[in-house]
């Protein structure tokens, strides 16, 4: 599957990742969708060469801050956050995020459902944008860099193992053979005294 993904022009797998990734962040469905792991494997491939690394990081951290600002004016926009969360736990809400919005925004964009809720809850309780935006748009860019450059690294490591593993392999493949072979004979020859 990597092989073949490898082939794929690396325009058109970044695209179809940031699409992912801006429906992720910023639609309701992206509740059921992968995110960070979907972040990883584009890492992989862009450690394979099929994408630059660090512009893979960039657009990915950008569609993951729009999709989370149009959450945000999503649930500034409709009533839908009080309807379905209710007024008494609204205001608890509101308290909570009115003291701790600004972390409460940050650590969500590194948590994939949390990701997809919290700007609408955000805005809902009464956030402000340019509050969420500060919050939301350097911690996108930090994740998105750390996700990727995370997946090329394990990308070259597994190639490394791999090459090291090739390298060794029959040698290693020797090895035990003769172990089984000894360990037989010693076997063999306490039976035979037995």
């Amino acid at each position: 599957m990597t092989d073949f993904l490898a082939r794929l022009p690396g325009e058109f797998v970044l695209a179809v990742v940031a699409v992912w990734m801006l429906v992720e962040s910023g639609l309701l469905v992206g509740v059921f969708l992968p995110g960070s792991t979907t972040v990883l494997a584009l890492g992989f491939l862009a450690g394979r060469g099929v994408v630059d690394v660090p512009l893979a990081a960039v657009v990915i951290g950008a569609v993951s801050a729009l999709g989370c600002q149009y959450g945000y004016l999503r649930g500034r926009s409709s009533s839908w956050v009080r309807a379905r969360v209710g007024e008494e736990r609204m205001r608890r809400l509101e308290s909570s995020l009115d003291s701790r919005g600004g972390a409460a925004v940050a650590v969500s964009q590194c948590v994939g459902v949390v990701r997809t809720l919290v700007p609408r809850l955000a805005a809902g309780a009464g956030v402000s944008h340019l509050r969420f935006t500060l919050c939301n748009v350097p911690v996108a860019f930090a994740w998105s860099s750390a996700l990727v450059f995370l997946g090329a690294w394990s990308g070259a490591a597994y190639q490394r193992v791999e090459t090291v593993v090739g390298f060794l392999g029959l040698p290693l493949l020797i090895a035990v053979g003769v172990a089984v072979l000894i360990v037989r004979w010693l076997r063999r020859r306490a039976a035979a005294r037995s």
